[in-house]
């Protein structure tokens, strides 16, 4: 392994290692009541990992990353598509129900939820014509 290919290596881990850390710090921030610190750490730490990008010379990631990268992408997008059609309508369905009790910092997640939807469904519209 040559130096360039170590150095590569090392900052491909510390690019991604930064990212996943902010991810867990946000989530770790919320769940200890410190949401401006989760937020505070998320965009330190993504920042960090911008910078460490940015800093590399060279390329970091080369087409083969950008297909896989794609490829879950399109994966995360899909999931999380059908995983919130699924769970905010039957976390509302359970509220009104009086089953659950719907606390309040998920009510601009279920917009942006909402959002999401209209903006999929205005770019399928947007595809579908522009391909006819």
């Amino acid at each position: 392994m040559s130096p360039n290919t170590s150095s590569e290596r090392t900052y491909r881990l510390l690019y991604i290692g930064l990212w996943a850390l902010s991810g867990v710090a946000l989530a770790a921030g919320v769940i200890a009541s410190y949401p401006l610190i989760g937020v505070g750490a998320f965009a330190a730490l993504g920042l960090a990992a911008l910078l460490t990008f940015r800093r590399y010379d060279g390329p970091l990631f080369d087409e083969r990353d950008e297909r896989r990268q794609a490829a879950a992408s399109k994966r995360t997008l899909a999931v999380m598509g059908v995983t919130s059609a699924v769970v905010f309508p039957g976390v509302t369905a359970l509220w009104a129900l009086g089953v659950v009790e719907w606390p309040l910092w998920l009510t601009p997640i279920a917009f942006f939820v909402a959002a999401l939807t209209f903006v999929h469904v205005g770019s399928t519209m947007y595809e579908s014509a522009r391909a006819a």
